[in-house]
């Protein structure tokens, strides 16, 4: 075809031209570089939960060793026995403030009163003495000091009775305000 008639219009043999564009690869390069990063950000996952999953294993290893260690009955008396010393520790609690009261109670006491019985009756916010006393002034005395006393709201002499030892058997009734009674002592 390149000799019609006598006249040839393309040459023989061809050049080829070629055109270059900078940046032509780079959306080939972009890929790959995504491509990578996509790559590595797969593996880097895959090697974080492989080590989280191990780590969860040892976890639960350690916890069934732990398990296997308890001792249930040990376990059972301590909650036992907590559960009864939330029951004294009240008690107890109240021992240090009536030992308290007591010893107000007994620092007024006068020298010629020997006590006999005590009873105290919280919920009746009072106090009974019985007491043994060498005569009516020492009662009167003694009447005297518990008002002393800013916790004592009244003294109720119940009882005065004379023994064949010339001493008097008294009793008597001691109100008291509980909140100052019964205050609260700091033990440090």
């Amino acid at each position: 075809m390149a000799d019609m008639g006598g006249l040839q219009l393309l040459p023989e043999t061809r050049k080829k031209i070629e055109v270059s564009v900078p940046g032509q690869n780079k959306p080939v390069v972009l890929a790959l570089i995504v491509i990578a990063l996509v790559l590595a950000l797969y593996f880097g996952l895959a090697t974080y939960n492989q080590g989280l999953t191990s780590s969860i294993a040892a976890i639960d290893n350690q916890l069934a060793d732990l398990e296997r260690s308890r001792d249930k009955n040990a376990e059972t008396a301590i909650i036992d026995l907590r559960r009864q010393l939330a029951v004294v520790n009240p008690l107890i609690t109240a021992h240090l403030f009536w030992s308290e009261a007591f010893t107000q109670i007994q620092s007024i006491a006068q020298p010629q009163v020997q006590f006999q019985a005590i009873n105290a009756d919280v919920p009746g916010k009072k106090v009974v003495l019985k007491m043994l006393a060498a005569n009516y002034t020492i009662v009167a005395r003694q009447i005297a000091a518990l008002y002393t006393l800013p916790s004592v709201t009244d003294v109720i002499l119940n009882k005065v009775q004379s023994q064949p030892n010339n001493k008097l058997d008294v009793t008597m009734q001691i109100n008291f305000d509980t909140a100052k009674f019964l205050k609260k002592i700091n033990l440090k």
